[in-house]
């Protein structure tokens, strides 16, 4: 086993100096990048030629019409299936039909679903056939909804590319998909393994990591704008605010212009979705939760209307000393129809003189709406806080994704951080997108990438009574050994290469044709037994051997580390037979 070291500084650089590999050379005529976001998703792609004159050359789709309201540049991560089960309608289109559905009462058979990215985070064991449950609590296959969506943005690209060149062909693309650097394996196997399913080839796919992606192209805007801001040694965080997470990262602009990782990806769910949350609570608790639901029953199109309200003032609040909502009279109705008025319910609660009703718009104070804030802020700038003080050279604050736009968390960061450039692309809500079509020409962009997490699988070792305890004593094959050794792969911190860092082991086949290796993980640097607090076992290496003998032969397994996913390959010991082998994150 080889295991990778820490690097410093001047080695750091020297990375940054490096020829690009073979292997990142592109060879596609297309990269086309799909965003699936929470709230919204959208896509972008390049030519190669135009990538080779100028790397911002980008096309973006930011057309999408919702049907009366404006255009913009993404649209809602939401999707509808008829009483079949068949897709219908994605986005705004799926938005607007399940309106009309619920408004001529036959919408009960329908399947609708929305911001369901959000069950893929956090999970350490995510089950292929895992159900998602819709509007009305109807359930279907997470991985039916997940790549009926991508399926969708697929589509909807293609069409868009073969209007621009006809006669090209689906293997003239390579495609990218956007994932959160924070998410676990198994999530992202299962958003490849959804990507297969909506008809995009394993080899014609790679995913890359948000926040890396929104470095790349903020780095490269900034280059073309103003050199100075990134030259090599700059340190900078790159924090990625979107509508379920707040993906962070700290990068280092290296010689030749790539970008070095200094710390593994970290954050939490602090997107957009948790202000809404927090609304959606002080609705309950000021007009009653039974109005609330019978609100969003029963007035589809009255609570559409009210959401994107909301989200066109969760960006850009505070403006006023009131918040005017339209669409919340709907709301004052249902009330009245209960006997009491809006006046009568707030008498004596903490939210009279807070929440008033003024002709056909009730108006919210902006101390009450400030207050939606404060709990997904706090965690942003506390977690920023405590990345910074472990990397004291950073003084650049990049801010990207659609939560970024929010004046409220903008100013939280600039009041947090006085001394520090903060900058914050126009195209916010676009540079993952972009930066991931950038990413899919050259991935040799990241030179190196922090290990997250220590990696490793248990093993017994001869028991030694000075350092084992006895619970874990058994005794096997005539001698007394010690269970759940954590053998080290590779640890926490450890800077990995792309393409490069590769770690080796050799194991036993379980039978003639077969192998599986348990592999655990934890967030210690040095873990001694696989099941101590911290650690979990999240899956498996499978082996399938052409070996036909009776005796069973030693396999050779190499894993490779510093990608965006981790990958393996394997051979027979003395034979060098290829064996089938690949990493199984879900269960």
């Amino acid at each position: 086993m080889r295991p990778a070291r820490e690097i410093g500084r001047e080695h750091r650089r020297k990375l940054g100096s490096e020829q690009k590999t073979a292997s990142s050379t592109p060879t596609k005529l297309v990269v086309a990048a799909i965003d699936f976001g929470t709230t919204y998703s959208g896509y972008a792609y390049s030519f190669l030629s135009d990538f080779k004159k100028d790397p911002l050359n980008i096309f973006a789709y930011t057309k999408w019409n919702s049907g009366g309201g404006p255009v913009t540049d993404k649209t809602p991560t939401t999707i509808l299936f008829d009483p079949n089960g068949d897709f219908h309608s994605f986005g705004y289109d799926a938005e607007n039909k399940y309106d009309s559905l619920v408004n001529n009462d036959i919408h009960q058979d329908w399947y609708y679903f929305s911001r369901f990215k959000m069950t893929l985070h956090g999970q350490t064991k995510i089950r292929r056939e895992m159900k998602l449950k819709d509007d009305q609590g109807h359930q279907m296959p997470a991985m039916k909804v997940v790549s009926e969506a991508i399926k969708y943005l697929k589509t909807h690209l293609w069409k868009s590319l073969c209007e621009k060149i006809p006669g090209i062909k689906d293997t003239d693309i390579h495609w990218i998909i956007t994932v959160p650097a924070i998410w676990d394996d198994g999530a992202k196997q299962f958003m490849r393994e959804a990507c297969q399913e909506a008809g995009i080839p394993n080899n014609q796919l790679d995913l890359a990591l948000e926040p890396e992606a929104a470095a790349i192209y903020c780095k490269a805007i900034s280059v073309k704008t103003d050199g100075s801001s990134f030259e090599p040694g700059t340190q900078f965080i790159l924090v990625d605010l979107g509508g379920g997470t707040a993906d962070i990262t700290i990068h280092e602009v290296g010689e030749s212009g790539n970008l070095i990782e200094l710390s593994p990806p970290s954050g939490g769910p602090w997107g957009g979705t948790k202000v809404d949350a927090a609304f959606d609570n002080l609705l309950e608790n000021v007009f009653g939760q039974h109005v609330v639901s019978s609100f969003t029953q029963k007035n589809k199109s009255d609570e559409l209307d009210l959401k994107r309200e909301f989200e066109l003032k969760k960006r850009t609040f505070p403006v006023e000393d009131t918040i005017r909502f339209r669409n919340l009279s709907k709301i004052t109705k249902i009330l009245k129809k209960t006997g009491q008025t809006l006046e009568q319910t707030l008498t004596g609660t903490v939210y009279e003189g807070h929440v008033m009703q003024k002709r056909d718009q009730v108006h919210i104070s902006d101390t009450l709406i400030s207050k939606l804030f404060e709990d997904v802020k706090m965690k942003i700038i506390q977690h920023m806080k405590e990345m910074l003080i472990q990397h004291r050279n950073v003084n650049t604050i990049l801010m990207v994704g659609g939560f970024s736009e929010s004046k409220v968390i903008k100013m939280a960061v600039k009041e947090a951080f006085p001394r520090k450039t903060i900058i914050i692309p126009e195209e916010a809500s676009l540079a993952v997108l972009k930066g991931a079509v950038m990413y899919g020409h050259n991935k040799s962009v990241i030179i190196s990438r922090s290990m997250p997490f220590t990696y490793g699988i248990s093993v017994a070792v001869p028991f030694d009574v000075n350092k084992h305890p006895e619970s874990k004593k058994t005794y096997k094959g005539g001698y007394y050994k010690c269970e759940d050794n954590f053998k080290v792969f590779i640890r926490a911190g450890d800077t990995v290469t792309p393409g490069k860092t590769t770690i080796q082991h050799v194991c036993n086949a379980s039978t003639v044709s077969s192998a599986n290796v348990e592999i655990y993980r934890t967030k210690s640097k040095n873990p001694i037994f696989t099941d101590e607090p911290g650690c979990a076992n999240v899956g498996s290496i499978e082996l399938k051997l052409n070996n036909i003998s009776a005796e069973i032969t030693p396999v050779q397994i190499t894993m490779s580390f510093g990608n965006t996913e981790l990958s393996v390959q394997a051979k027979e010991q003395g034979t060098n037979n290829a064996v089938v082998a690949k990493f199984n994150f879900l269960h």
